[in-house]
Protein backbone atom coordinates (compact mmCIF):
# COMPACT_ATOMS: atom_id res chain seq x y z
CA UNK A 1 0.00 0.00 0.00
CA UNK A 2 0.84 3.39 -0.75
CA UNK A 3 1.70 6.01 1.80
CA UNK A 4 0.74 9.95 1.32
CA UNK A 5 2.91 12.53 2.23
CA UNK A 6 1.31 15.88 2.92
CA UNK A 7 2.57 17.99 0.12
CA UNK A 8 3.85 14.89 -1.81
CA UNK A 9 3.07 14.40 -5.53
CA UNK A 10 1.92 10.85 -6.46
CA UNK A 11 2.91 8.82 -9.52
CA UNK A 12 0.14 6.86 -11.75
CA UNK A 13 1.80 3.54 -10.44
CA UNK A 14 1.65 4.95 -6.73
CA UNK A 15 -1.96 6.08 -7.47
CA UNK A 16 -2.89 2.22 -9.00
CA UNK A 17 -1.87 1.42 -5.66
CA UNK A 18 -3.74 2.93 -3.78
CA UNK A 19 -6.02 0.73 -1.70
CA UNK A 20 -10.09 2.16 -2.26
CA UNK A 21 -10.51 5.16 -0.11
CA UNK A 22 -14.30 4.20 2.03
CA UNK A 23 -16.63 5.57 -1.40
CA UNK A 24 -16.28 8.63 -3.48
CA UNK A 25 -14.46 9.31 -6.81
CA UNK A 26 -10.98 9.99 -6.68
CA UNK A 27 -8.82 11.78 -9.85
CA UNK A 28 -5.20 12.39 -9.77
CA UNK A 29 -4.44 16.06 -10.99
CA UNK A 30 -1.28 16.71 -11.94
CA UNK A 31 0.04 14.20 -9.26
CA UNK A 32 -2.38 15.13 -6.49
CA UNK A 33 -4.90 13.21 -5.36
CA UNK A 34 -8.44 15.44 -5.84
CA UNK A 35 -11.60 13.70 -4.33
CA UNK A 36 -14.72 14.45 -6.43
CA UNK A 37 -18.00 15.60 -5.01
CA UNK A 38 -20.63 13.24 -5.24
CA UNK A 39 -23.12 14.15 -7.99
CA UNK A 40 -26.54 15.47 -7.79
CA UNK A 41 -29.56 13.57 -8.22
CA UNK A 42 -30.05 15.32 -11.18
CA UNK A 43 -26.59 15.56 -12.27
CA UNK A 44 -26.57 11.32 -12.74
CA UNK A 45 -30.20 11.21 -13.88
CA UNK A 46 -28.91 13.26 -16.80
CA UNK A 47 -25.20 11.00 -17.61
CA UNK A 48 -27.53 7.67 -16.42
CA UNK A 49 -30.21 9.07 -19.47
CA UNK A 50 -27.64 9.66 -22.33
CA UNK A 51 -25.55 6.64 -21.39
CA UNK A 52 -28.89 4.43 -21.57
CA UNK A 53 -29.87 6.37 -24.82
CA UNK A 54 -26.51 5.73 -26.66
CA UNK A 55 -26.71 1.83 -25.61
CA UNK A 56 -30.09 1.75 -26.63
CA UNK A 57 -29.21 3.22 -30.34
CA UNK A 58 -26.26 0.93 -30.19
CA UNK A 59 -27.93 -2.70 -29.32
CA UNK A 60 -30.50 -1.71 -31.80
CA UNK A 61 -28.39 -0.64 -34.98
CA UNK A 62 -24.99 -1.94 -34.48
CA UNK A 63 -23.44 -3.15 -31.03
CA UNK A 64 -19.68 -2.78 -32.55
CA UNK A 65 -19.61 0.74 -33.23
CA UNK A 66 -18.27 1.30 -29.69
CA UNK A 67 -19.31 1.71 -26.08
CA UNK A 68 -19.79 4.05 -23.70
CA UNK A 69 -18.84 4.16 -19.99
CA UNK A 70 -19.36 5.89 -17.24
CA UNK A 71 -17.26 6.07 -13.89
CA UNK A 72 -14.16 4.57 -15.04
CA UNK A 73 -10.81 6.47 -14.95
CA UNK A 74 -9.02 8.01 -17.74
CA UNK A 75 -5.06 7.42 -18.10
CA UNK A 76 -3.98 10.65 -20.05
CA UNK A 77 -0.74 10.62 -18.71
CA UNK A 78 1.79 10.01 -15.74
CA UNK A 79 0.11 12.64 -13.82
CA UNK A 80 -3.40 12.87 -14.70
CA UNK A 81 -6.11 10.22 -14.87
CA UNK A 82 -9.40 11.63 -14.18
CA UNK A 83 -12.87 10.33 -14.08
CA UNK A 84 -15.30 11.96 -16.60
CA UNK A 85 -19.15 11.25 -16.15
CA UNK A 86 -18.95 9.39 -19.18
CA UNK A 87 -16.56 7.84 -21.65
CA UNK A 88 -17.28 6.50 -25.64
CA UNK A 89 -14.39 4.30 -27.48
CA UNK A 90 -15.32 3.03 -30.84
CA UNK A 91 -14.86 -0.80 -31.28
CA UNK A 92 -11.06 -0.47 -32.18
CA UNK A 93 -10.10 1.13 -29.08
CA UNK A 94 -12.05 -1.24 -26.95
CA UNK A 95 -8.78 -2.62 -26.03
CA UNK A 96 -7.91 0.23 -24.05
CA UNK A 97 -10.48 -0.55 -21.14
CA UNK A 98 -8.78 -2.40 -18.54
CA UNK A 99 -9.62 -2.96 -15.27
CA UNK A 100 -11.12 0.49 -14.05
CA UNK A 101 -9.35 2.73 -16.11
CA UNK A 102 -9.61 3.47 -19.78
CA UNK A 103 -5.47 3.48 -20.74
CA UNK A 104 -5.27 6.05 -23.25
CA UNK A 105 -7.18 8.88 -25.40
CA UNK A 106 -11.16 7.35 -25.56
CA UNK A 107 -12.63 9.49 -28.84
CA UNK A 108 -15.31 10.96 -26.47
CA UNK A 109 -15.31 12.58 -23.11
CA UNK A 110 -18.71 13.83 -21.18
CA UNK A 111 -18.53 16.04 -18.04
CA UNK A 112 -21.76 17.46 -16.34
CA UNK A 113 -21.12 20.48 -14.82
CA UNK A 114 -21.26 20.45 -10.94
CA UNK A 115 -20.74 23.21 -8.33
CA UNK A 116 -17.27 23.85 -9.72
CA UNK A 117 -17.83 24.80 -13.17
CA UNK A 118 -14.01 26.05 -14.03
CA UNK A 119 -13.11 22.41 -13.40
CA UNK A 120 -14.87 21.16 -16.71
CA UNK A 121 -14.75 24.12 -18.59
CA UNK A 122 -11.13 25.26 -18.11
CA UNK A 123 -9.25 22.71 -16.47
CA UNK A 124 -10.02 19.69 -18.26
CA UNK A 125 -11.20 20.90 -21.40
CA UNK A 126 -7.06 21.78 -21.13
CA UNK A 127 -6.41 18.28 -20.08
CA UNK A 128 -8.67 17.08 -22.90
CA UNK A 129 -7.41 18.59 -25.55
CA UNK A 130 -3.62 18.20 -24.27
CA UNK A 131 -4.47 14.60 -24.24
CA UNK A 132 -5.66 14.48 -28.20
CA UNK A 133 -9.66 13.73 -27.17
CA UNK A 134 -11.37 14.23 -30.70
CA UNK A 135 -14.45 15.37 -28.94
CA UNK A 136 -15.74 16.60 -25.61
CA UNK A 137 -19.49 17.39 -24.52
CA UNK A 138 -20.41 19.70 -21.70
CA UNK A 139 -23.60 19.23 -20.69
CA UNK A 140 -25.09 21.71 -18.06
CA UNK A 141 -28.09 20.90 -15.91
CA UNK A 142 -28.98 24.80 -15.03
CA UNK A 143 -29.01 25.37 -18.87
CA UNK A 144 -30.86 22.36 -20.12
CA UNK A 145 -27.87 22.18 -23.01
CA UNK A 146 -25.07 20.46 -24.13
CA UNK A 147 -21.89 21.77 -26.11
CA UNK A 148 -20.04 20.02 -28.32
CA UNK A 149 -16.57 20.72 -28.60
CA UNK A 150 -14.57 19.27 -31.36
CA UNK A 151 -10.48 18.83 -31.24
CA UNK A 152 -8.64 21.03 -33.40
CA UNK A 153 -4.96 22.10 -33.00
CA UNK A 154 -5.13 25.39 -32.11
CA UNK A 155 -8.00 24.65 -29.15
CA UNK A 156 -11.32 23.13 -28.93
CA UNK A 157 -13.91 24.29 -31.48
CA UNK A 158 -17.59 24.69 -30.49
CA UNK A 159 -19.21 22.76 -32.49
CA UNK A 160 -22.79 23.14 -31.25
CA UNK A 161 -24.86 24.17 -28.46
CA UNK A 162 -28.13 21.64 -28.03
CA UNK A 163 -30.79 22.52 -25.92
CA UNK A 164 -34.74 21.59 -25.60
CA UNK A 165 -36.02 21.89 -29.03
CA UNK A 166 -32.46 20.19 -30.84
CA UNK A 167 -31.53 16.99 -31.87
CA UNK A 168 -27.78 15.75 -31.19
CA UNK A 169 -25.88 14.04 -33.60
CA UNK A 170 -22.75 13.40 -33.83
CA UNK A 171 -20.25 11.88 -36.20
CA UNK A 172 -18.12 9.78 -33.47
CA UNK A 173 -21.32 7.61 -33.18
CA UNK A 174 -22.42 7.31 -36.89
CA UNK A 175 -26.29 7.65 -36.99
CA UNK A 176 -27.38 8.66 -33.81
CA UNK A 177 -29.88 10.71 -32.63
CA UNK A 178 -31.46 12.43 -29.44
CA UNK A 179 -34.30 14.40 -29.43
CA UNK A 180 -32.72 16.76 -26.51
CA UNK A 181 -36.51 17.54 -24.72
CA UNK A 182 -36.50 13.63 -24.03
CA UNK A 183 -33.51 14.33 -22.17
CA UNK A 184 -33.98 17.40 -20.36
CA UNK A 185 -37.63 15.91 -19.73
CA UNK A 186 -37.03 12.95 -18.84
CA UNK A 187 -39.41 11.18 -16.41
CA UNK A 188 -37.27 10.62 -13.63
CA UNK A 189 -36.41 14.20 -13.72
CA UNK A 190 -39.77 15.18 -12.76
CA UNK A 191 -39.87 13.93 -9.63
CA UNK A 192 -39.85 16.25 -6.95
CA UNK A 193 -36.41 15.91 -5.72
CA UNK A 194 -34.43 19.51 -4.86
CA UNK A 195 -32.09 19.61 -8.22
CA UNK A 196 -29.52 21.87 -6.45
Amino acid sequence: MTTIQHGSKLTLAEYRALEPVDEGVWELADGELFEMPPPSYDHQNLIDYLVRMINNFMDTTDPLLGTIVSGIGVVLSETRAPTPDAVYLKAEKGHLIRGSFVEGVPDLVVEVLSSDRSRDLVLKRDWYHEAGVPEYWIMDPAADSLSVLEWTESGYFLRAVFGRGDVLTTSTIPGFELQMNMLFDNRARSLPVQRS
